[in-house]
């Protein structure tokens, strides 16, 4: 290795093997544990890991050809990372040689022979039927993987780094059906989808450019939330302050734009987080403004050292944009016990850290609950120095948006139903399980089914009666 590989290229083959382990031990442990039985007809645990084998190699293959001929570097990286590579080739005549002797055209003449990229392959059908949160963990460590690989001869396409985009995504839903050509793989996806190999570039935009100005009267247009519409502009002046004194040669002012939103559930929380994303780009905060949502369960595993690889990858889905974690006290608690939420919370802070210059994030829930998560972490305390808080709707408000709703679905609200209503909201509003603007949407539902029943009473019911919300509906 020392005289093919310079100490970076080994350094990153180490961090590969590291990975390549990491998904081996959650296959020897479903044996170990009892969750296979190593007794049954089923695959053993050397067929699991040549399934691996197979299915890494055959992607390290798919994307070295990508660029012509395979180089020594990726030849020896293929060879040398998996631990049952002999096995596997005295099960597949001719392997070793087919790998050693590859070049872009018998690839794609013989690959067929080797790898089957239209079946998800064993060993993660095998895990994913133990857990769906295995399928995560083998992506995060698949792209330090790939990753690895790209770099090691120093050539890295954009269309090599499509295909392992794709093939990362394809784990996560479970197939493995790698597209041919660039073109295939280049396939629009949304943000939210996949993980861009390399660091974003940021966009240059105007201050008072088209995207804020739209960010902007989406806010404005949200019923309610006075508090928090002023609290946001604020927040947006202190960023074209900051701005402007870039442009001047001035030192930045120091702040921190990461939130703590609080507040009862159904207040637009996770809208105004919406909204903050598509701000923080137009400002050049952030170089993507995607907005991924995650709660405890989208952070934390049932096994030690498994968090941090799952927090880790909902970060990097994040990084370009806004992580917003609803219910984010739940992570914590406060009776010290050693539950996994203290691992996603030390992998926050340090992405946050980390992509401290391209990530923003927002945490969301009850008010006392979230100042005595924020309290309990110094370093959550460092960073997060922007409260905004989210007042409950009152009667006026749930009516308007009751309204909107109505007009929405194309409903006309007659007058004696829209008093029934705001009676309804107003004993209501004060009732903190009522739901906010969530509680809004449940009533809507129950009276369009109540209206639908009636209507069907009515013999060839006319446009306007088939519209129409009346008292008895509501009631």
């Amino acid at each position: 290795m020392d005289m093919l590989l310079d100490n970076k290229k080994k350094k990153l083959f180490d961090e590969a093997y590291t990975a390549y382990i990491n998904i081996s031990r959650y296959i020897e442990e479903m044996y170990s544990e009892g969750m296979v039985d190593p007794f049954s007809d089923g695959p053993t645990v050397t067929d699991m890991i040549c399934s691996l084998d197979m299915y890494l190699q055959g992607c390290l293959l798919r994307i070295g050809i990508l660029t012509g001929n395979l180089s020594q570097e990726e030849i020896y990286f293929l060879t040398s990372l998996p631990d049952e590579f002999d096995e596997v080739c005295a099960r597949n005549r001719g392997y070793r040689r087919f790998i050693k002797t590859i070049t872009a055209d018998s690839f794609k003449a013989d690959a067929e022979k080797y790898f089957n990229f239209n079946e998800t392959p064993m060993f993660l059908k095998v895990l994913k039927e133990d857990a769906d949160d295995n399928a995560q963990l083998v992506r995060c460590n698949m792209e330090v993987i790939l990753t690895a690989f790209n770099t090691m001869d120093d050539v890295f396409s954009e269309a090599q780094g499509d295909l392992m985009i794709e093939i990362l995504n394809q784990i996560d839903d479970g197939t493995h059906n790698v597209s041919n050509d660039k073109d295939e793989s280049q396939e629009e996806q949304s943000d939210e989808e996949h993980i861009t190999p390399t660091t974003p570039q940021p966009q240059e935009v105007g201050l008072d450019g088209e995207g804020i100005n739209s960010a902007l009267q989406e806010l404005e247009s949200l019923v309610g939330l006075d508090g928090v519409k002023q609290e946001v502009l604020a927040c947006i002046n202190l960023l074209r302050i900051n701005n402007m004194r870039k442009e001047k040669g001035l030192p930045e002012l120091q702040t921190s734009n990461h939130m703590v939103f609080t507040g009862h559930p159904g207040t637009g929380k996770t809208t105004v987080a919406r909204i903050m994303a598509k701000i923080y780009k137009s400002l050049g905060i952030v170089s993507k403004g995607q907005l991924i949502e995650t709660d405890r369960a989208g952070m934390v595993a049932g096994y030690m050292g498994q968090t941090a690889l799952k927090t880790a990858q909902v970060i990097k889905k994040a990084k370009g944009g806004i992580l917003f974690i609803d219910e984010a006290y739940s992570l914590s608690s406060e009776d010290g016990s050693n539950d996994y939420g203290k691992e996603a919370i030390d992998t926050l802070v340090k992405g946050m850290e980390d992509y401290r210059d391209d990530l923003v994030v927002i945490v969301a829930g009850y008010s006392d609950e979230m100042k005595k998560f924020i309290d309990m972490n110094p370093g959550l305390r460092s960073r997060f120095n922007k409260y905004i808080n989210f007042d409950n709707y009152n009667a006026d408000e749930m009516l308007e948006i009751f309204k909107r709703l109505c007009e929405k679905s194309k409903f006309i609200l007659s007058e004696e139903a829209t008093m029934t209503v705001h009676a309804y909201f107003e004993d209501h509003q004060d009732d903190i399980t009522f739901g906010n603007a969530r509680g809004v949407r449940n009533f809507f539902d129950h009276i369009v089914t109540r209206q639908a029943t009636r209507i069907l009473t009515i013999p060839n019911p006319t446009e306007v009666e088939f519209r129409t919300i009346l008292k008895e509906d509501v009631l």
